[in-house]
């Protein structure tokens, strides 16, 4: 996706590696500034705890086993296509803590989750670990014939109601525009389309 992104030629230009991370929500807009941008999105997730001083941002663990897109599956028949997410919290398999799901993600199917807010575990454990591949069967994908290719834990930014607003007095001030999106907790991927359009919309660039 990300080479996708930088190969267009509205995008081609853009740099989206840092050497370092911001300190402030002033320094993004300096930087912003000097880059000739009227406009900035704030979409630093977690980090906005810090730029946006919002205390009301928490984490929420999450945790992911990855398919080969084509791997051997379960229950299809010629009808049922492989491009599907399918999500379930109730029992007997998932919780609202520990949900069931399979998300269609480029080459890969993602086997998920959890959601545990204020954990810290950076690895899966053991337990988690079989647990999602359990999950995957669930799902339809045939575990005895295909293993995962890749696992992943990460932190999801989690608020009571996604913020995603003009900042007025940082946009006055500064003269750049400021878009404050964030708070998506692990609905990212799947709002993400939705949540640019909204963002140009704001922005009045539709």
């Amino acid at each position: 996706m990300l080479e996708e992104i930088q190969a267009h030629p509205l995008t081609a230009d853009i740099n989206v590696d840092m050497e370092e991370g911001y300190e402030s929500m002033e320094e993004m807009v300096s930087d912003a500034k000097e880059n000739g941008c009227d406009a900035l999105v704030n979409c630093t997730g977690l980090g906005s705890s810090k730029l946006c001083s919002d205390e009301t941002l928490i984490s929420g663990r999450g945790i992911l086993l990855h398919y080969e897109r084509d791997c051997p599956r379960t229950m299809i028949d010629d009808n049922m296509k492989h491009d599907a997410a399918i999500l379930t919290e109730d029992g007997p398999w998932g919780t609202s803590t520990n949900p069931v799901y399979i998300i269609p993600r480029g080459g890969v199917v993602v086997v998920g989750g959890t959601y545990y807010e204020g954990k810290t575990e950076a690895n899966l454990t053991d337990d988690e670990r079989k647990r999602l591949v359990e999950n995957a069967s669930i799902m339809g994908i045939d575990t005895t014939a295909a293993s995962p290719v890749a696992e992943w834990a990460g932190f999801r930014p989690v608020r009571k109601s996604v913020r995603m607003e003009i900042d007025e007095e940082v946009s006055a001030k500064s003269g750049v525009k400021v878009l404050n999106s964030y708070g998506h907790g692990g609905s990212g991927w799947t709002v993400y389309t939705g949540v640019a359009k909204e963002s140009v919309k704001m922005l009045g660039l539709d």
